[in-house]
């Protein structure tokens, strides 16, 4: 009678064992991928290699910090590139984004490591032709007028960086 209940305490084990580290992975990334859906959202890459090996990158635009509130080592590249969205069951598929009145993206590449934010002012929110909180959004593959960024540290530094 021992060895049968030593039997199923074993079995019962790898069975746990395997829904842990087997079932519930797949699982977790079965439902965060096709539960948040995706692949139905604009997105935008984080630095200009990302968009060249996405093939989207357009060209690196002009800026110039004219203050980083003291940020050492701060660094920024803005760049324009074709919007896209993720294929819908893996997000290395780029597909470029088709009948849009904003097809291009305004993107940066900055020192993630810092904790500032940038974000777009006012002024330039109403030139760009569209925006969200991350990106701005353009109908044209080149910037129409200066856009101006702040740059907002952890102890309400506040800087400039203007791109054109």
């Amino acid at each position: 009678m021992m060895k049968k209940g030593f039997k199923y305490l074993i079995i019962g084990t790898i069975s746990i064992l395997f829904l842990v580290y087997i079932f519930l992975p797949f699982a977790s990334n079965y439902i965060g991928w096709y539960g948040y859906s995706k692949w139905k959202y604009r997105h935008g890459t984080d630095n200009i290699q990302m968009s060249k090996n996405r093939n989207i990158f357009i060209k690196q635009l002009n800026y110039k910090i004219i203050d980083s509130a003291g940020f050492k080592n701060f660094r920024f590249t803005p760049y324009l590139e074709k919007g896209f969205k993720y294929g819908k069951h893996f997000s290395e598929d780029t597909r470029i984004i088709q009948n849009s009145s904003y097809p291009y993206n305004i993107c940066y590449e900055r020192n993630l490591k810092d904790s500032i934010v940038l974000r777009f002012t006012e002024d330039s929110v109403k030139k760009l032709d569209s925006s969200d909180v991350v990106w701005g959004y353009s109908k044209t593959p080149y910037l129409k007028d200066t856009l101006m960024l702040i740059i907002e540290g952890p102890r309400e530094h506040a800087g400039l960086i203007k791109i054109w």
